[in-house]
């Protein structure tokens, strides 16, 4: 990386060092010119004053030069910018395409034990245009998420919250649904009908079967999101969690902050996501682009 961008630097050097040089060489013809003719009585000597421009010339041209080169290196730096960061896109897109396709390959043996223990699973591929990903994503939050559905109905549960646990029965259904619950969606539903109703006393009576459907439910799918290493996130050393979505979304963020030039806030983002072990290929590529950043920011440093 480093050696590329030198090269586009030196080239662009090498045209702006080339112009000066033919500057100075028809400037210095013409001075020559005036001064032979004025040896030569061609020309009166008044003449040679005007050739004192050429000092203030000189000058401002070594400067012009010193400018150009380091347009050129900013310009140079800009281009590898911009290649390493489409490069790295590509890198990291193949790579996240191939850990699904090995979780999806995985899930498609593994999910019969779903079917097996009464889970339509069939049915919720087909609701979801057999995205088995999309399902694995669902079943691992669902875990994650499965003891706030139990606390918070649990908690409103009450004469006078009746209409709020018939909206969370509903948000239940609707995930029970689409994972293919079948026997926690019907008995979500009957909460969420009666909550509407109203209907406390039924609601409080049948509560027990709600809550070990849902216990059920849990046990099932945790089981299965452990069999495939599924996690809706993760954890770095430190103990700090990111999900996946958040971290994709940084990585996102990284290489639109490299296609602006911006190496600093993509080193910041980068640094930061290595810290979560993702996959051992992705953190290694990572590292990769930060390498390529802290060595162009200091070739940027040198030719300044």
């Amino acid at each position: 990386m480093k050696r590329n961008e030198n090269q586009i630097f030196d080239e662009m050097k090498s045209l702006v060092d080339r112009l000066a040089l033919i500057w100075l060489t028809i400037m210095t013809g013409v001075s020559l010119l005036i001064g032979l003719l004025c040896l030569l009585g061609a020309l009166p000597r008044a003449v040679l004053w005007a050739l004192v421009w050429i000092v203030p010339s000189a000058l401002g041209l070594w400067g012009a030069v010193r400018f150009l080169h380091r347009k050129s290196a900013l310009l140079a730096q800009k281009h590898q910018i911009s290649l390493m960061a489409y490069h790295a896109r590509q890198v990291m897109e193949h790579l996240q395409q191939q850990i699904p396709d090995t979780l999806i390959t995985d899930s498609k043996i593994k999910i019969r034990y779903l079917a097996r223990h009464g889970v339509d699973v069939d049915a919720a591929l087909t609701r979801l245009g057999h995205n088995v990903e999309k399902y694995n994503e669902l079943a691992a939050a669902f875990v994650q998420n499965s003891d706030k559905y139990e606390d918070s109905l649990y908690d409103l549960m009450q004469p006078d919250t009746l209409l709020r646990y018939g909206a969370n029965a509903r948000a239940l259904r609707v995930r029970a649904n689409e994972l293919g619950l079948v026997n926690l969606t019907d008995t979500a539903f009957f909460h969420e009908i009666e909550a509407y109703a109203g209907c406390f006393d039924v609601v409080r009576a049948n509560w027990k079967k709600l809550s070990l459907e849902l216990d059920e439910a849990y046990t099932l799918l945790s089981e299965y999101v452990k069999s495939l290493g599924l996690t809706q996130d993760s954890v770095d050393k430190d103990g700090n969690h990111i999900t996946f979505k958040k971290w994709g979304e940084q990585l996102q963020e990284a290489f639109e902050a490299l296609e602006m030039y911006d190496t600093g806030k993509a080193k910041t983002i980068l640094n930061e996501l290595v810290k979560f072990p993702i996959d051992s290929d992705i953190t290694t590529a990572l590292k990769g682009i930060i390498s390529n950043i802290e060595e162009m920011t200091s070739f940027a440093d040198l030719t300044r």
